[in-house]
């Protein structure tokens, strides 16, 4: 398993034993009705912000989701972004990278 990377890692689809806190995780906030307005375009989700990194959970289906880990953020801006579902809005960009190996 991943255990102690996740704030080091980028993670697409991740498992429901993935989204469990690791020893030494703790949630920080949980954010209802955040919409993806990159990848998934019109999707509503949670974002659940923990001490180790954030992630991004579809309303509709829980196998689209999104972990980023803290250490592979380089910056976070707010943007103009074009929503399906409340049109032009503020959005949060989170700029990342991800080094494999």
């Amino acid at each position: 398993t991943r255990r102690g990377r996740q704030d080091r890692e980028i993670r697409f689809d991740i498992t429901p034993q993935e989204f469990e806190l690791r020893p030494g995780e703790f949630k920080i906030d949980v954010i209802d009705s955040i919409e993806d307005t990159k990848g998934n375009n019109g999707e509503k989700g949670q974002l659940t912000v923990t001490n180790l990194r954030m992630i991004w959970c579809c309303t509709r289906d829980y196998r689209i989701n999104l972990s980023i880990g803290y250490d592979c953020i380089i910056s976070i801006t707010i943007h103009t972004a074009n929503s399906r579902i409340r049109g032009q809005t503020q959005a949060l960009y989170v700029l990342t990278k991800f080094r494999s190996g």
